[in-house]
C-alpha cells in the first residue's frame, strides 16, 4: 500500500498501528525504473555512513523481476553511498516495489502490528458516541482485544449513544471482555488528560482526517484505521445499526480532571440496562 503526504514520518507513526500492517517505509514514488534507482540513491546518500550495513527487499509484479529490481537497487545505493556494504543481518533495510507502471522505495522506520491479534490483550478505546470511535471499538473487538471503552460525558445525548455502543456490542462479542466507564470533567479535554496520565493500558482513538474539528490533546492514544476512507467507516457504522451522534467539542478549553467516573461492564445489556448500570 503507497500512501502519500507532506509529512512521511508522520504518516508512518500512524500506519504503525493499523493492524496487517508489517511494516512501515519512509521514501519516494516512481514512475519509472530509472526513477526509482535515482530515489534509492538520494535515501541511501541520506541512511547510510561508510561502514554501515543495508538490504533490500523487492516485490516485482507486471512484468518486474524481483530480482532484476532488488539488484538495480542495491547498485545504485552502494555507486552513491561509499563505504556501505550489504548484509544479510543489516542495520537498515530498504524496501522497493515496481508494478510495471510505477512503484516506490523507501527506508524501513517502522515495525507494525502484522496480522490480526488473536489474544486478550487490554486496551482503552475513547469513544464519544460518534462514527470513527464507534467503529474502531467494534474494529478492536474484532481482533480479539478487551476492550475498555471510556467516554468523557458531553451530555444526556452523547452518553446514551455510547450506552447503545456497548449495548451492541456486548451482544456481538463476549460481554466478559467488553467494559465502559463515563467520565466526566469541567471540560471533556481535562478529563481524558487526566484519564490518559493515569492509565498504563494503549489507548486507540477514533481521530480522523475527516473530522477537521479534532485537535486533541491526548497524544498517548493512537489511530489505528486513520487512513482508512470516509465510506468505508460509513458503511461499518451503518453495519452496526447505530444512530449517528455528534458533539460539538472544545478541545482547547481549560478545565480540572476527573470529577466523576461511573463504571459498567462484563455482561449483555440493552441501553436502559446500561444507563442503569452507570447510575
Amino acid at each position: 500500500m503507497l500512501v502519500t503526504g507532506p509529512g512521511p514520518i508522520e504518516v508512518a507513526a500512524l500506519l504503525g498501528a493499523m493492524p496487517g500492517v508489517s511494516w512501515v517505509a519512509a521514501g519516494v514514488a516512481a514512475n519509472s525504473l530509472k526513477e526509482l534507482g535515482d530515489a534509492a540513491g538520494v535515501l541511501g546518500r541520506r541512511y547510510l555512513r561508510k561502514g554501515y550495513t543495508f538490504a533490500v527487499e523487492a516485490e516485482g509484479t507486471g512484468g518486474t523481476k524481483p530480482g532484476d529490481l532488488a539488484g538495480a537497487v542495491v547498485s545504485k545505493i552502494l555507486e552513491t553511498t561509499k563505504g556501505a556494504r550489504v548484509s544479510e543481518s543489516p542495520k537498515t533495510r530498504f524496501k522497493a516495489a515496481f508494478d510495471g507502471r510505477g512503484g516506490a522505495v523507501g527506508v524501513e522506520v517502522k515495525a507494525g502490528v502484522g496480522g490480526v491479534p488473536t489474544g486478550s490483550s487490554p486496551v482503552v478505546c475513547l469513544v464519544s458516541g460518534g462514527v470513527h470511535s464507534s467503529v474502531l471499538a467494534w474494529m478492536a473487538m474484532l481482533q480479539g482485544f478487551r476492550v475498555q471503552l471510556v467516554h468523557a460525558e458531553v451530555d444526556e445525548a452523547s452518553l446514551r449513544a455510547v450506552a447503545r455502543l456497548y449495548s451492541e456490542l456486548s451482544h456481538r462479542g463476549d460481554p466478559r471482555w467488553l467494559g465502559l466507564e463515563a467520565i466526566s470533567g469541567k471540560s471533556m479535554a481535562g478529563a481524558l488528560r487526566a484519564y490518559a496520565s493515569a492509565t498504563k493500558m494503549p489507548m486507540f482513538a477514533g481521530f480522523h482526517p475527516a473530522d477537521k474539528r479534532i485537535r486533541t490533546p491526548i497524544r498517548r492514544a493512537e489511530a489505528p484505521l486513520y487512513l482508512m476512507p470516509e465510506e468505508w467507516f460509513r458503511a461499518e457504522y451503518s453495519s452496526l445499526g447505530l444512530s449517528p451522534y455528534e458533539a460539538s467539542v472544545d478541545w482547547n478549553a481549560r478545565g480540572a480532571g476527573i470529577s466523576k467516573s461511573r463504571r459498567f461492564g462484563g455482561k449483555r445489556a440493552d441501553v436502559s440496562g446500561v444507563l442503569d448500570g452507570l447510575r
